[in-house]
């Protein structure tokens, strides 16, 4: 059975019918010792279960949490994703026996299969979880992702300047109106406030770990970006592309493919998913982390070479050269 830890009566914890302990009064003026670690390794494990939106601080209530509500797991325990938010910012303790726990393992998270993923996320959310997730899955949005080394000053810029030669633009094309928000890497949540400089410096500063943004495809269809900063110098980025209304959907999507073309060098791995028939599956572990084995494949994917190997289920299916990938098709 799966461990419970950082669930306080804040964050919709209990404990057998009783209140569980509040978060407040775990706030501490001054963290552990080896706070930075125990952080490290919070978010570090793997996510089981996504939440959309946001949350406040319910202690400072003067920022927003992203992703508030998603469930964190190393396999023995499961935590939710704003847990690691409290203890930076707050400080809050966890409890002795999971810190324990998490130093004995010497702060390193361990993969978590999918299989024992799947069941812990049942475990948590109740016997049909599994298959709601699936439901959810097939009536997701289409995406485009991407997945590249860090952007520079000079390669964001370049990026920004070769989606506008494909015909997609991060300012209004009439008005030059720049829409969108940056999140701090305490959480705090700021509007995109500016021209193209400030969307520069959010994408390329350390200060930032979200930037999401309204791209423009013509002067009044629009789509929602997202870049997120992950470990290991690695950034996400996300293209809505089923925003796009359906006749226009295929025009965004070579938009973005031309784009790709120019930098395909820096390329660690994209997914092309039409109707969002695979977005349950962890991408990021997929193709730039430990590795994991999808179970729904999208309308094409691009992984880097050398991690091929890893999924034998495509050993006889055809590839074609792409920069340093190879890229397949569904059938």
């Amino acid at each position: 059975m799966i461990e419970q830890a950082g669930f306080y009566r804040e964050l919709g914890g209990a404990d057998d019918g009783a209140a569980a302990p509040s978060l407040r009064d775990a706030a501490r003026s001054t963290g552990e010792r080896d706070e930075e670690r125990l952080l490290a390794y919070l978010e570090a494990s793997h996510e089981i279960y996504t939440v959309m939106g946001a949350e406040r601080d319910v202690i400072a209530d003067d920022v927003w949490i992203t992703g508030a509500g998603s469930l964190i797991t190393d396999g023995t325990y499961v935590w939710p994703t704003e847990l690691a938010y409290y203890v930076r910012r707050h400080h809050v303790a966890l409890l002795p026996e999971f810190a324990a726990h998490i130093r004995a393992r010497n702060y390193v998270s361990p993969p978590v299969p999918r299989e024992q993923a799947l069941a812990i996320f049942e475990e948590c959310l109740g016997e049909n979880a599994r298959a709601t997730a699936a439901a959810d899955a097939a009536t997701a949005k289409g995406f485009f992702i991407w997945y590249r080394t860090a952007l520079t000053r000079a390669s964001a810029q370049n990026l920004i300047d070769q989606l506008a030669t494909s015909g997609l633009f991060v300012q209004h094309p009439l008005t030059d109106n720049l829409f969108g928000f940056r999140d701090t890497v305490q959480g705090k949540r700021e509007p995109l406030v500016g021209g193209v400089h400030t969307l520069l410096s959010a994408l390329t500063s350390d200060e930032y770990r979200n930037v999401e943004f309204q791209g423009w495809m013509g002067r009044d269809e629009s789509l929602a970006v997202t870049v997120q900063c992950l470990d290991g110098n690695i950034q996400k980025l996300v293209f809505q592309i089923s925003d796009i209304p359906a006749p226009d959907r295929e025009d965004a999507v070579a938009a973005l493919v031309r784009t790709l073309d120019q930098d395909s060098d820096h390329c660690l791995g994209f997914v092309i998913d039409r109707t969002g028939v695979s977005a349950a599956e962890d991408w990021g572990r997929i193709l730039t982390g430990a590795g994991a084995q999808p179970t729904v494949w999208p309308d094409t994917v691009g992984i880097l070479r050398d991690r091929v190997r890893n999924h034998p289920e495509l050993a006889n299916s055809k590839s074609t050269a792409y920069g340093p990938l190879d890229v397949f098709h569904r059938a």
